[in-house]
């Protein structure tokens, strides 16, 4: 039996000119598809395919999960460098973060294959071979490895394997397609004049700074400084998740606080602009924000060089394990691709995570009154929190996603891993923003001692608030009627590039258990369905409507805050997703769908009927055929639902907002 393993569009079309050039027909052939972007290609061009699901089954998302874990206790052990600050833990972090993820899709693939040589009488593999790696941190779309290991996994179990791309030649590594740099947006962009303005003083200050024989960028963040000299001093990323709403709050009780945004990686005359902007604000409005953004790179502190070689050898010393079988999975060896990815795509970024540590040291040193505030800790935000903590300085993590108490072993794996670089981070303070977080938070205490910190109860300071809302204006907005029951399906989906397993669902899946949801829909008069799609998600509408049951039941919405659908939503349909926290601190009804019968979010009873109220406000259901009787229930529910003693689970009794502004006030003063 002959199988095609594709990933993209362009492999297939290499496919179908390999079929012409060698009198093939495609009906020969079992193709199975990868990318979803493909399968919505092919399903429109009527071309038959497999997707991955029945090759990708709970006991891959198990295997794979327990297999990582290896390499990330191995990389634990033997990561030993610190640099000239004592600084560690987040370089470990950030390298094992992106590590996983690259092992997350290298397995995944490897586990398709394993399963269709088990489930088939396979003998021929035909793949697209293309040997390249860029230099980013993360996996692009001009990286492909299905062939590779395809071809890998061929010669291991001694089946023929052809390579369709007949242009296969090694390639040097290519640049990366993805771009870091923080996008800046203004409330109201200067028109051509006041940009005409900007560039003179941008001219000008290159004309100043030649004279002096230092760089443009040393001279701004020079100048930044100053003009910071003797603020009250929040560092924090860049705005979003809330963080606007939250900055321009405090601004409001504190109008010396100034927010120094240290995450921006753009070009500096955009940061002149951008900070020209918010200091021209400041001045015309007593009470706006100050908010300026800076990029730690322009202050050019040198690093040893040989802590650089330190963290360099440290890094190419993972691929030395003694016990090669480390690196093995499904009987392929995959340790050529690693290093080759840790060459090519990690060093670099691994240097510039030394190179932020010193800069950040000098920006820290400089300013008197001063705390580091984030929602997330990975990159620039774990070094500023490890280093903070370091400085005896405060910083708070301000706790968001849905972090529950782990449900079993595999889940407790991956919350460790994700958590590392959120809320179990070296930041010194956590805000804990319900009850579910905070168990979370205990549960892994009693299990490490070295999560050291302490727990500041805040309530929800950047979810979404809907109490200024009303929900038959949001439900006209959509075109919706007042009158229609809304349910809205709202639930992580990760691309090839940062897959998780078990306790997300894989992207197939998401498109297997939405089309069940939209089936079950259709049926049910009352009912209206809103698909919130992730703003960065991949595919387009046309594709994700391609891949989706015909309905007009149901409304695609992907752009603005998700507090507009929220508002509109009688009760939540989700997997697991930040969205489940914010449904039910709203007072919001939840329906978790796990056709997989994998994986139970808060631990709640299965769903068998509509028999006991136990099953508001959150149902399980994990069965295809009870799913109607479950959305049947939900809309009955949602239509009478009350506060209740039941979300107590869910969120604080009382608001412990203030908490929070008392911290913030005692830590700089």
């Amino acid at each position: 039996m002959k199988f095609a393993v594709i990933e993209f569009i362009d492999e297939f079309k290499a496919f179908s000119a390999f079929l012409h050039k060698n009198n093939f027909s495609i009906d020969d052939f079992i193709i199975v598809a990868l990318e979803p972007r493909l399968q919505a290609y092919l399903k429109k061009q009527g071309i038959v395919y497999r997707n991955t699901v029945p090759y990708f089954n709970n006991e891959s998302h198990k295997k794979i999960i327990i297999e990582t874990e290896k390499v990330m206790n191995y990389i634990h052990e033997n990561f030993k460098f610190f640099d000239g600050n004592g600084l560690k833990n987040c370089y470990e972090t950030e390298f094992s973060h992106y590590i996983r993820l690259y092992l997350n899709h290298l397995f995944k693939i490897l586990e398709v294959l394993e399963n269709i040589y088990r489930e088939n009488a396979m003998s021929e593999i035909y793949a697209y071979v293309k040997k390249s790696h860029t230099s980013s941190c993360m996996i692009t779309d001009n990286e492909r490895y299905a062939g590779i290991l395809a071809e890998a996994y061929a010669k291991n179990k001694n089946l023929t394997f052809v390579n369709f791309n007949e242009n296969d030649i090694s390639h040097e590594p290519l640049k990366a397609t993805q771009k870091g740099a923080t996008k800046l947006s203004t409330d109201n962009p200067p028109g051509p004049p006041f940009l005409q303005g900007i560039k003179g003083i941008i001219h000008a200050i290159n004309v100043t700074v030649k004279s002096l024989n230092i760089s443009v960028e040393k001279f701004v963040t020079f100048l930044s400084l100053r003009l910071q000299k003797g603020k009250k001093i929040i560092f924090i990323p860049g705005l979003g998740y809330g963080f606007d709403k939250l900055t321009a709050q405090l601004s409001r009780r504190d109008g010396n606080i100034t927010f120094l945004g240290i995450d921006y990686t753009g070009k500096l005359s955009k940061l002149i602009c951008f900070n020209s902007i918010s200091f021209v604000k400041s001045i015309l409005r007593s009470n706006s924000r100050r908010y300026y953004v800076i990029n730690p790179a322009f202050i050019h502190k040198t690093v040893d060089r040989g802590e650089h070689s330190n963290l360099m050898e440290c890094i190419a010393s993972i691929g030395n394990a003694s016990d090669t079988s480390l690196f093995e999975y499904n009987g392929v060896s995959y340790h050529d691709v690693l290093m080759q990815k840790i060459e090519t795509g990690f060093k670099k970024y691994m240097s510039l995570m030394l190179l932020h540590a010193h800069n950040l040291k000098y920006l820290f040193e400089r300013c008197n009154k001063k705390i580091v505030m984030s929602f997330y800790a990975l990159g620039i935000m774990s070094v500023a929190g490890e280093l903070a903590k370091k400085m005896k300085m405060t910083s708070l993590f301000i706790s968001h996603g849905v972090t529950p108490a782990p449900v079993d072993l595999y889940h407790e794996i991956e919350l460790l891993n994700l958590c590392k670089g959120f809320m179990l981070s070296d930041y010194t303070h956590v805000a804990l923003s319900t009850p579910v977080q905070e168990d979370n938070l205990h549960y892994f205490k009693k299990r490490h001692d070295w999560i050291k910190n302490e727990e500041l109860k805040t309530g929800p300071l950047i979810f979404a608030d809907l109490r200024e809302m009303k929900k038959s204006s949001q439900k006209s907005k959509f075109g919706l009627s007042p009158d229609d029951i809304v349910a809205t399906h709202a639930t992580i989906a990760k691309g090839r590039q940062a897959e998780r397993y078990h306790f997300v669902e894989t992207l197939d899946e998401f498109f297997s258990s939405l089309s069940d949801i939209i089936h079950v829909a259709d049926k049910n008069k009352n009912l209206k369905l809103i698909i919130r799609i992730h703003p960065g998600f991949h595919l387009n509408n046309d594709e994700i409507k391609t891949l989706l049951p015909a309905s007009d039941r149901f409304i695609i919405q992907r752009e603005g805050p998700f507090s507009e659908v929220l508002a509109a939503t009688d009760f939540l349909i989700s997997y697991s997703s930040t969205t489940i926290d914010e449904a039910l601190i709203n007072g919001i009804p939840v329906l978790l769908y796990d056709k997989w019968n994998r994986y139970n979010h808060y631990k709640t009873d299965v769903f068998e009927n509509d028999g006991s109220p136990a099953f508001c406000p959150v149902c399980y259901v994990n069965d295809t055929n009870k799913l109607g009787n479950a959305l049947e229930f939900m809309t009955k529910k949602s239509m009478n639902m009350i506060e209740n003693a039941d979300l107590d689970r869910y969120r604080y009794k009382e608001n412990y907002r203030e908490n929070f502004y008392q911290f913030i006030q005692e830590s700089l003063t």
